[in-house]
Parts: C-alpha cells; structure tokens; sequence
C-alpha cells in the first residue's frame, strides 16, 4: 500500500470513474487501473464495481476511501510544510505565479480563483499575474515567477512541467451570428467562419485554435491585435473566437457563448511549470483544483 493508491482512491470516489481520477492525478488510465488491481490484491475484496458507465465503490470501498481521505489530509500537511518553509531568513514563502492566457473579458477573475485556491492548497500567501507566451518563460528563470500556468505544455531547457488537469473550449461569437441560433457547435458549423487567433499567446494559439485545425477544422486563422479589431472581427465579419474557462469569464458586450458538440470536443490541458529543482508540487494544486470544479 502507498501514498499513490490512496490519491487514486479518493479521486476515484470523488469523480466516479478510473479516467477522471488519471486525469486530476497526471496518468494514465492503465496506470490507475493496475495500481487499484494491486491494492485490491493486498485488501483482500474489491473496493469498486466496475461497469460500462463508470465505477461505484463497495462498502468497503467507502470505508477504505475515508481513512484514506484522513491520512491524506496529514500527508499534504507535511507536504506544505516541506515545500512551504523559509529556506533563509530573508525568505517570505510568498508563492507567485504567472498566468499565461490573452486577456479574455472578466480573466482577472479567474486569476483571483486560481490565486485563492493556490493559497489554500500550498498553505502560503500566493498572487497570480498575467503574462504572455513571448516573456513567460524568462520571466519564470529571471525568478519573477515560482510557476507558470499555461494552456498547453511549456517546453524549454531546465523547465519541469505537470498537467493539473483540463478546460473545454467554447465559442464566442456576436449575438447575432447566425450560428448563436445553435445549442452547441461541430467543427463543421466553425468551419464556416474565420476563426480569432492571439498574438503573443501560442501557448493557446497551439494548445486550441490550431489544435482544432489538425483535427479538421478548415477556418481561416486570423490574427487580431486590438480590442477595436475584436469587436469588428466579432461583429462586422462575423468571425468566432475560442475561449477557454468561460464559465469563469464576463459576458463579452453583444456577445454569446455556445459549447463545442461532444463529439469534437478537445479538453485543452492546463500545465504547471517551474524550474527544475524548485520546490513546487503540482500533484496538490491540481487536487485542488479539481475538488473545486474548475480544472478536470
């Protein structure tokens, strides 16, 4: 038995299938699965029923899942104490993280979540600014910033970075585009409209915008530099605009947002990267995280 298998348990219960809790965890299904086999093995009975539309736990699966919620609780708060302390006498233990997204309309408060939540789980006064694509990374080796959180992984030498978890995208487009009449959009509806890219957010531009392109979407791409060149984009050209976290975001001035059909949805990964070394566990902000509904 060890620490892995009873993170898997809980986020098994709290979840409702193997796949959601490797994604909260950062693993593969396979890796969930074998590692609830062997702990099964070692208890002795099952700890879940396994069926076609998820799992449920057994009784002893509920009891074995509230010890181990327990000895949890102690873990990570040994954890945000070894990751958490001064390290010298002038260290204030402030965590300060760079949100690497554009500036969608209301992001601030998605920075303000993200920053509450952050300082609950690593138990340490934290802040979480806006950066973009071009600096972000600098930034995070100039000591600026202890994390990066990007939309799509970061890569770069001397860069360790964790996924702690996943958003759908959505579709923002003018209230009166034609498509605002559709519950929700395929890629063949986007297809049919310009598609807004960000200048200076790659992370996103790759992670979303051209992800979509790979995967059939034929909209042309178009970059827009000017909240003056958004609402004519949005409005005189009647193009679309992919955002990430709407649920979190402020309702865009004659605007609507519309979700994208189940069958083309692409969960986009939310990463966390630090400098190789530092003191930063992704494995409880992405816990977190994923308690409070905002990453899955």
């Amino acid at each position: 038995m060890n620490i892995k298998q009873l993170r898997y348990v809980t986020a098994i219960l709290s979840t409702g299938s193997f796949s959601s809790a490797a994604a909260c965890e950062g693993v593969s299904v396979q890796a969930v699965s074998k590692a609830m086999s062997e702990l099964e093995g070692e208890v002795g009975d099952a700890l879940f029923i396994r069926t076609s539309s998820g799992v449920t736990p057994t009784p002893l699966g509920e009891a074995f899942g509230a010890r181990a919620d327990k000895v949890l609780t102690e873990f990570d708060a040994l954890e945000r104490f070894v990751h958490t302390r001064p390290r010298s006498a002038g260290a204030t233990g402030r965590f300060v993280v760079g949100f690497c997204a554009p500036e969608f309309p209301g992001v601030q408060r998605f920075c303000a979540l993200i920053k509450t939540v952050t300082a609950r789980a690593l138990g340490c006064e934290t802040d979480v600014l806006l950066t973009d694509a071009k600096t972000c990374v600098d930034e995070l080796k100039a000591g600026r910033f202890r994390a990066l959180i990007t939309l799509g992984p970061v890569k770069g030498e001397g860069i360790v970075c964790g996924r702690l978890g996943t958003m759908m995208p959505m579709v923002i487009m003018a209230a009166d585009n034609p498509l605002a009449e559709k519950a929700e959009l395929t890629i063949e509806d986007i297809s049919t409209r310009p598609v807004l890219l960000y200048p200076g957010y790659e992370h996103f531009n790759d992670s979303v915008c051209r992800a979509y392109a790979s995967r059939g979407m034929t909209s042309e791409l178009v970059e827009v530099t000017s909240p003056e060149g958004f609402a004519e984009f949005i409005h005189g050209k009647q193009g679309l605009s992919l955002a990430v976290g709407g649920e979190f975001l402020s309702a865009y001035d004659g605007c609507v947002m519309r979700p994208i059909a189940a069958k083309d949805r692409m969960p986009v990964p939310i990463c966390l990267s630090s400098l190789s070394g530092a003191d930063v566990s992704y494995l409880e902000l992405s816990r977190a995280l994923a308690k409070m509904k905002i990453l899955f």
